[in-house]
Formats: structure tokens, sequence, C-alpha cells
């Protein structure tokens, strides 16, 4: 077992550990080395779907503008160092051994988190590797978020639905209102939300810190040109600014949202950052996240989408239904415990023929029994299965018809399908660059 093996093992059974909404621990660890969220800005971003695609889209524009960026954003596919990268490069290896060794002493007197550790891992890095701005993604909450100690240039938040009740509410506005908790005085808040409930509080919020509040959509719209599996084309505009054909090859018409929000956050940072027209447009077409509608293969037709609540999962059923007829589509499912996997077997009743189900021991797994029950008391076709490596022969021997099958839910399930179905694809997430 090599020291990187035994590292990460070490960090990942930090996870036995209780997720801890509250900032004293993560403080104590950055005072340890030094506070290094003090020494760099942050584009700080909460929400419930569509961060880490806004972080991306963000990234990549930032980084066709030549600044020097760090990205922090979870959970990874494959590895550990796809959290943290910084100009498109994930922390290297030793960097995440000499770091965990550092702070050792620390972990087993104070016995922080599995996500405090990493937070404060990747603001140790970022000042290390003395970036110009960070793009900093939340956990699940915002208000006790181990995030929410950065020096934030923009509170950005993006659609609020139901996920992590047992940690964040079961109500919209309690959500809604942990989320908010990464508001700080006197730092605009931009947002994207269109529900009037969510809206309501974040005015509030704003009122309170005495932070301007920006709603995306009061000064921009956009126009759907063309729209395909692989990206769509559009126009938009924005602030007064209009932008014809532009290419994002992120497919989804609902990533034009979070394109949208992207540039509400540059156009609103315009005093503090630079963003030339041409830097804008090549970072749209460049930008790099996987398990997003991401069609690996097309003979057969394979994708990967690491959806994992209902209103996340409907969108993407919803967009995938233009291209596929029920009948085609077959989807290869795997959710964690805290899912609502009634209202996500709904949907995959709705929209597909079949539902097989994996029995993976990863995570927090919920017992496939139940989905399995829940779609065949609904007459939906499901069953089973022991792994991708067992239906991977169906799949590539299917003749009859032009199947399409989507492999969707989880994160854990997405990095196994990237292994098992697209090596290639799976070597170029962990970029071979440790």
């Amino acid at each position: 077992m090599t020291g990187y093996q035994k590292t990460t093992d070490f960090l990942f059974n930090l996870q036995r550990i209780s997720a801890k909404l509250g900032l004293d621990n993560i403080l104590t660890l950055l005072e340890a080395v030094g506070n290094p969220q003090h020494k760099w800005p942050a584009i700080h971003i909460a929400g419930t779907n569509g961060k880490g695609s806004t972080a991306a889209i963000l990234e990549s524009i930032l980084l066709k503008s030549g600044y020097r960026v760090g990205l922090y954003t979870s959970p990874h596919l494959i590895d550990f160092t796809e959290r943290i990268r910084v100009n498109h490069t994930p922390i290297s290896k030793q960097d995440v051994i000499d770091f965990t060794n550092r702070i050792r002493p620390l972990i087993k007197t104070i016995e922080p988190s599995f996500f405090e550790v990493t937070t404060a891992m990747a603001f140790w890095y970022f000042a290390k590797q003395q970036v110009d701005i960070t793009i900093v993604e939340t956990g699940m909450g915002g208000r006790l978020d181990s995030t929410n100690v950065v020096n934030s240039l923009i509170s950005v938040i993006t659609p609020i639905a139901f996920d992590h009740q047992n940690y964040l509410g079961d109500t919209i506005e309690h959500i809604a209102m942990e989320k908010a908790g990464i508001i700080k005085k006197g730092v605009p808040c931009l947002t994207n939300n269109r529900d009037p409930r969510v809206l309501a509080l974040f005015e509030e919020a704003c009122q309170k810190k005495d932070s301007s509040f920006i709603k995306v959509f009061d000064n921009s719209s956009y126009k759907v040109l063309a729209s395909g599996l692989f990206g769509s084309k559009f126009n938009l505009e924005i602030g007064g600014n209009f932008f014809e054909t532009l290419y994002v090859n992120l497919p989804g018409e609902y990533q034009l949202e979070n394109i949208s929000l992207a540039a509400g956050t540059i156009f609103q940072l315009n005093d503090k950052i630079d963003i030339p027209d041409s830097a804008f447009r090549e970072g749209l077409t460049s930008v790099d996240w996987k398990g997003r509608i991401d069609s690996i293969s097309t003979n057969p037709n394979i994708i990967i989408d690491v959806s994992h609540n209902p209103c996340g999962v409907e969108k993407t059923l919803a967009f995938i239904s233009r291209f596929f007829t029920k009948d085609q589509i077959n989807v290869i499912t795997f959710l964690q415990d805290d899912k609502d996997f009634q209202k996500i077997g709904d949907l995959f009743v709705k929209y597909a023929h079949k539902t097989s189900i994996i029995d993976l021991k990863l995570g927090k797994p919920l017992n496939p029994s139940k989905l399995l029950a829940h779609i065949r008391s609904q007459n939906g076709n499901a069953n089973i299965i022991d792994s991708l490596e067992s239906v991977k022969t169906e799949i590539y021997n299917q003749n009859e018809k032009e199947y399409l099958w989507l492999i969707i839910g989880s994160h854990y399930l997405a990095g196994e399908a990237y292994q098992c179905f697209s090596p290639e694809k799976a070597a170029q997430i962990v970029f071979e660059k440790f």
C-alpha cells in the first residue's frame, strides 16, 4: 500500500464522524496552518443543484482570461485529488500526504469531519500555490458549512431544491435559509432562483447584512438556437451586453441557467476582474465538468449523469426524452440512503422502459430492495444487479433498437461507470498529473 493510499484511507475513515455544521473545527485547523483563507479572494457558491457546473464554467472563463484559479468542489468521481485543483490541475498526491501528516496530531485531538479536513487542505494548497482567485463550493449547507470562512468577493446561490433534509430542514424555506448563510456583510449576493419564497428570504437576509441583492434574470435573458446531447448554441444578453451565437459544450438547456449565473457573477465583478469577450466565449466552449449528461459512447448509447435528487433527475430525464423514447431508455442506478427514492423511482417509471438497480457497497447506500419494491408498486419494470460489469455484455450486444443506457443517481456510480465503460475518460478525470 502506497503512502498516498494510506493517507486517503485515513481521511476517508473520518467520514464515520458525523457531519459537523459549525465553524470551530475548521477555524482551529486553519489557524494551525497559518490562516490561508485570508490570502486569496473567493467566489463562494451555495445551492442545491448547479453548484458544480457553475463553478466549472467560472473556472474555465477565468483561466481563459489568464488568472491563476483555485477550484474546490465535492464530491470526486474517481480520485480524491479531483476535489482540489489549481489551473485545472489536481493537488499532487505528495501534497495530500504532507498536509495530512502535518495536522494529523490535531485531527486526533479535535476529531474533525472528513469535509472539515478536506476544506482546510484546499485552502492551505491555494495559498501555497499563490492563486489569484478561488471558486469555492459549499458542501451541503451554507450558514455553518466549513467553507463559510472565506474572504468572499461575491456570494452566489444556485436553485434550491430538496436534498439533505436531515441536516438542512424539511421545507424549501428552511433549506434556503441555510444556504443564505453564506451572505456576508457588504458582499453582493447573486442568484438565479425563481421561486418567490426563496427570493423573499434571500432579499431579507441581504437587507440584514447590508448586501446588495441581484436577481440574475432581472437583467439577463438567453435564447436557445440549438440544443443537443453534446452542447447548446445560444444568444445571451446580460446587463445590456449582447453575446451572439455562443456555444457551450455542456448538454442540457438547464445549463444555460448556470451560464447566466456565471455571466452575472463576472458582470458584477467587472471592477475587480478583467474578462475579455474572447475569453468568455472560449471559456464556455472548453468547460471540463464530467458526469453531467456525458455521452461517453454512441455505439451503444451510454450517458453518465450524477443527478441524485428528484429535481436534478427530472431535468436530466426530461432533456434526454427529447432524443429517445421511453421504450429506448434503460436506467442503471444506485442511490444513497438519504435520497428521496420514491420520487426518484416515480421518475424512472415515467421516463424509462427498465430500471436496473446496482447493489453497491459504497458510502451509505440505499437498500436496493426498497427502490425495487417501489418501482414495481408503480407498475414499473425493475431488477437488481450485482455490478456494472454484469450488464456490460448485454449493453454491447444489444442490436434490436437504438437503446440508451443512462447511468444515473450518484457520484459513486458515475466514478464506477467511467472506469468500467470509458477508461480513457477515467484517466482524463484524474489527469494523470500527480
